[in-house]
């Protein structure tokens, strides 16, 4: 890449008169260089205004339809990238645009029964944006809760453990009153009968193993209830629209009573704190690592020709050269807010100038 463009002049008016001259545009060309009645010239030396110069032996005002089409072309092969004072990269006409950006989605379909947020209100991650009406999954979660705490006050209770442990004891005195009464008076009591005492015994035994196992159950059965309670919560949750990110509200899509499908866009948030800037550094001039992890400095020019300065770093440095000599870097600058507003000072869509500060070290990776 050069710094100066020179295009030479050699054209016939429609008036007649012959326009000839060099037309030389520096890639810090600014558009307030125009002066005279017709003629183009800088009124600066041009290592000074960075601008624009016309060398001409003749350069009438019948000229001008000749240089000013130059003029356009001329800027089209315009490096942007070029050396700041102290060396390090300044990079012009850099994109500012958004780092995130979400179009919301409804997740359950139904009608749109409440929607709180409007086109420039500020939400945050979390933040409910609309409502879908969920008075069906409301119901289901009463019956889930109602039969979760029927299951919990059953596996709470263990009346039927107890019962069944008297029980053994009973069954145990009676087969031990037999056994001691048939020792003492053989055969005052039949073998029949000691048999039936015995088996009662061991029925007495084995419910008590039967109750505890029911009361497992009911445990396991109150924990399934639990989860039928969760999943009616999560079914209202999925009806309640929620801002996935910090940011500004910039569309809304439907209107409230409108009836929703699953996927369908309720609204777009974009984040408004750090915007990123897309720029190209000249691959001849500075390598990678000289601008990786860097902090930079970007510029803006608002409405009021008030200029702005946000500070940031560089996030991204492409491993691909392009085939006019460039790769593509990203940074990421702290946007800020106008005092007493909730207004941004740096917005997507603007162009700014970009200062890598290649001579300081760099900033520690950052981490996803």
């Amino acid at each position: 890449m050069t710094s100066l463009c020179s295009i030479g002049v050699d054209a016939r008016a429609p008036r007649g008169g012959l326009a000839r001259g060099m037309l030389t545009v520096s890639h810090r060309f600014r558009s307030g260089l125009l002066g005279g009645p017709g003629i183009l010239v800088d009124k600066k030396p041009l290592a000074e205004a960075g601008g624009l110069r016309v060398e001409s032996e003749t350069v009438s005002h019948t000229a001008r339809w000749v240089l000013l089409p130059l003029l356009a072309i001329a800027l089209v092969v315009l490096p942007s990238t070029a050396h700041a004072a102290d060396g390090e990269p300044l990079l012009e006409r850099c994109l500012v645009s958004l780092m995130e950006e979400a179009k919301v989605p409804a997740r359950e379909a139904g009608v749109l029964e409440e929607l709180l947020a409007r086109e420039g209100d500020v939400v945050k991650r979390g933040d409910v944006i609309a409502k879908i009406d969920d008075n069906q999954p409301q119901m289901e979660r009463r019956k889930a809760k109602a039969e979760h705490d029927q299951a919990v006050a059953k596996a709470d209770s263990d009346v039927d453990v107890r019962y069944a442990l008297a029980a053994e004891k009973v069954a145990q005195i009676e087969f031990e009153k037999a056994a001691e009464s048939d020792r003492k008076v053989p055969g005052s009591v039949t073998r029949v009968e000691l048999n039936r005492l015995q088996l009662n015994e061991q029925k007495s035994e084995l419910q008590i193993e039967q109750a505890q196992l029911e009361q497992k159950v009911s445990g396991l059965a109150a924990n399934s209830k639990a989860v039928e309670v969760d999943a009616a919560e999560n079914s209202i949750e999925r009806r309640l629209i929620k801002s996935p990110l910090d940011g500004v509200v910039v569309q809304v899509f439907p209107h409230q009573g409108e009836w929703m499908q699953p996927g369908d866009p309720l609204a777009r948030v974009v984040r408004a704190d750090k915007l990123r800037v897309e720029a190209y550094v000249d691959s001849t001039r500075w390598n990678p690592e000289q601008v990786r992890d860097r902090p930079v400095t970007a510029e803006v020019v608002l409405a009021d020709n008030r200029r702005e300065q946000f500070k940031g770093r560089i996030v991204f440095t492409s491993p691909i050269v392009e085939s006019g000599g460039d790769y593509r870097v990203f940074a990421e600058v702290e946007n800020r807010q106008i005092e007493g507003t909730q207004q941004w000072l740096l917005r997507a869509g603007q162009t700014a100038t970009l200062t890598i500060h290649s001579k300081e070290p760099p900033l520690p990776a950052v981490r996803k």
